[in-house]
């Protein structure tokens, strides 16, 4: 064959191998845009490890990795609670979907699946694992939606970590720039969570922004601490920014919302702290 038969193949290989890539960039280009294909699925190791805790979703996407949702709408908050070291995550979600349908489904996902406590036309009780973990399921009421809450028990090497990571990211600098809150936890603490709220119209909350909660003991009586709670409206004297009375107290304050409230739990007296930072768009109102 003559330099120019070579030539003339050697240009159609180039045009050919030219043609292919352009169609596989577009191809590519197509399944980028219109596809999840090439997103990263959550996996919890991923979540653990790369745990980003301003991002609103990762518990959410924590609890549909156990237990999937059924015909979800939207979520109304996510929460991972830890005590001890026992933890757990919480997820409650809104669906257009008959209580029956949500009942007959979770009996179906979850293994070991039971009915328990009252299970009627308008009220959801059901038990199992998932992945060898315990999961409950219920219900609160609503006219429009029905409002199902899914709490999953927590362990492994995963766990442990964003466990240590929550306790590590509590704002203690928040507590620490308000003196009179802070007299209130000096007790040990053994509980709390990191709670994300879906609501953009709620008033004690703000969407999307993490919201920690610390649970410490109180050397006292429930009555006693909320006669103390109640003290903090000497301090907190303005009413546009402090909701105090009736033993709780709802603070803002130094670019913080604070809620304090006293909780019994196994016969020995808490108090409960949520701290939340106020979103620069709400502080500037």
């Amino acid at each position: 064959m003559g330099k120019s038969g070579l030539k003339d193949r050697s240009l159609g290989f180039i045009w050919l191998l030219a043609a292919l890539i352009v169609g596989v960039s577009v191809l590519a280009a197509g399944l980028y845009r219109f596809t999840d294909i090439f997103k990263v699925k959550p996996t919890e190791s991923r979540i653990a490890r790369n745990l980003d805790l301003a991002d609103p979703h990762w518990v959410e996407q924590l609890a549909e990795l156990n237990v999937p949702s059924y015909k979800k709408d939207f979520s109304i908050y996510s929460a991972f609670s830890y005590s001890g070291a026992g933890c757990s995550v919480t997820l409650v979600y809104a669906t257009r979907a008959g209580l029956d349908d949500i009942r007959a489904y979770y009996l179906e996902t979850l293994d070991g699946a039971r009915e328990q406590g009252r299970n009627t036309a308008g009220r959801l009780e059901v038990g199992g694992t998932a992945k060898g973990r315990r999961v409950e399921v219920g219900n609160y009421f609503s006219e429009v939606t029905n409002l199902v809450r899914v709490d999953i028990e927590m362990d492994g090497v995963y766990t442990e970590q964003i466990r240590r990571t929550i306790i590590a990211s509590f704002p203690q600098m928040a507590i620490d720039a308000a003196p009179e809150i802070a007299a209130l936890a000096v007790g040990q603490s053994r509980e709390g969570y990191v709670l994300y709220s879906s609501d953009a119209f709620a008033l004690d909350s703000y969407a999307d922004v993490p919201a920690f909660s610390r649970a410490y003991a109180y050397e006292g009586t429930e009555t006693e601490l909320r006669a103390r709670i109640d003290t903090l409206a000497s301090r907190f004297t303005d009413p546009a920014d402090a909701l105090i009375g009736g033993g709780t107290a709802e603070i803002k304050y130094g670019g913080y919302l604070y809620q304090i409230k006293p909780v019994v739990s196994g016969g020995e007296t808490l108090v409960a702290i949520v701290v939340q930072s106020i979103p620069a768009k709400d502080a500037n109102s």
